[in-house]
């Protein structure tokens, strides 16, 4: 009878361990998001545009205004709008519309892919530009970003806002005991909207640098991807109900990259929302119905991403 007993119990345990796993995660599932969008980003801060960087023949193109306005440099634009010179220094860069042809110092050289204009604007190549001008860059395919000049990553006190963790307590509801669980201990909280990543997560217990965030599928079933570098850590969804769904950092799913850093993949829907809490409808849960995502980092940082 013991040992029958002492089966059960280890069977049920098991059961709940892979609940957290690939295989129960969700029943329903969803096309594969569009590619995500490019961002250029300036000294670890994204770059401000009115059109979004757009990729031709791998190479990257920004409008020639953020580039000039961002790296500081002297324009000079020919009265037909189609030959453009960026100064900064004593760096003197020379393109024109249509054209492979650029000169640095009055050097030739040659480019990859043309400059061109559209929605409006005259789109230069990212790299070129930039180097040429005496900055450092760099692509990363996982975030899909162009670093610019250095990596030194904002903190959240820099580019997050402070705010009463008292507000959001009633999206919390039931489930306090996330807070508690994680003895969390500050009155406030930082809040911070994906315009404002990467940003760098200090605490007591982590040194969490959180790069993106986005929508994917993972073995067909609908996730939310974190590429961070650091501790590994939890997510919970805020909705406007008051039940938040946490999710755990699937570790069948977790990707290392070649520089240390890590692709976490975290089920959106999950079955365990109605067999623990009674949450009925759990596999009609939707990105739509997140407003915040927060990061169970340690008892005095756990922030909250602005989500919709």
């Amino acid at each position: 009878m013991k040992i029958r007993k002492l089966f059960i119990l280890v069977t049920a345990v098991m059961l709940c361990l892979a609940s957290v796993g690939p295989a129960s995660a969700a029943a329903k599932k969803t096309p594969k998001p569009a590619e995500r969008s490019i961002k250029v980003l300036y000294n670890a801060r994204q770059i401000a545009s009115d059109v979004q960087p757009e990729i031709k023949n791998d190479v990257v193109f920004v409008p020639f205004r953020a580039v000039a306005n961002t790296l500081g440099a002297q324009l000079d634009v020919t009265p037909d709008w189609k030959t453009i010179t960026f100064t900064r220094g004593d760096r003197k860069v020379t393109i024109t519309i249509g054209s492979k042809t650029a000169y640095v110092n009055g050097q030739k050289k040659e480019l990859l892919v043309a400059p061109y204009a559209t929605k409006g604007r005259t789109m230069v190549p990212t790299r070129f530009v930039s180097e040429q001008l005496g900055e450092t860059v760099e692509w990363d395919a996982v975030s899909r970003y162009v670093w610019i000049g250095n990596k030194d990553v904002p903190m959240q006190e820099e580019v997050g806002e402070k705010r009463s963790f008292d507000e959001f307590l009633p999206m919390y509801g039931k489930r306090l005991d996330l807070i508690h669980q994680y003895n969390f201990q500050e009155d406030d909280v930082y809040v911070f909207s994906h315009q404002k990543l990467p940003i760098r997560l200090v605490g007591e217990l982590t040194d969490t640098v959180i790069y993106s965030v986005w929508e994917d599928v993972q073995d067909g079933i609908p996730v939310i991807k974190v590429h961070y570098k650091g501790k590994h850590f939890g997510l919970y969804f805020l909705t406007d109900s008051n039940y938040p769904r946490y999710r755990t950092n699937v570790e069948a799913w977790r990707v290392k990259n070649p520089d240390g850093s890590f692709v976490g993949s975290f089920p959106l829907q999950d079955e365990w929302d109605e067999i623990w809490h009674g949450i009925k409808g759990w596999d009609k849960f939707d990105y739509s119905d997140i407003r915040y995502i927060g990061f169970t980092m340690d008892p005095y940082n756990m922030p909250l991403l602005k989500y919709n």
